[in-house]
């Protein structure tokens, strides 16, 4: 009986734990782009409520990457530069959020379980 009452509080929690990651990345990205908001810091928890494995965030890592290697490999001589320095701040940054990602996803993930 405890085990069925406790699948009716987790189903929504999830739910919810998806719909607050996709929003906090995606205001993530706009604070990339726009000057206004906070990039990182909305990123990290968003990736922390999603999960590393999860599917939106693995796609557009890879989205990311392909866009990288396409640009290091253009026959323009400054988007070919461009892309070689975008892809050395991109690793430089993964070097360093990723560490602040797994410690929130643990963080996360203890505060979930009560």
């Amino acid at each position: 009986m405890m085990k069925r009452a406790w699948s009716l509080i987790a189903r929504p929690l999830a739910i919810a734990r998806r719909i607050t990651g996709v929003l906090l990345l995606i205001a993530g990205i706009l604070g990339l782009l726009l000057p206004v908001l906070p990039g990182w810091s909305l990123i990290i928890p968003g990736v922390a409520l999603l999960g590393r494995r999860d599917r939106l965030v693995r796609l557009s890592h890879l989205a990311m990457r392909y866009a990288l290697r396409r640009m290091r490999r253009s026959r323009q001589p400054y988007l070919r530069l461009l892309g070689q320095r975008l892809t050395m701040e991109y690793g430089r940054t993964r070097r360093v959020v990723m560490p602040a990602i797994v410690a929130t996803e643990r963080a996360v993930a203890r505060a979930l379980v009560w």
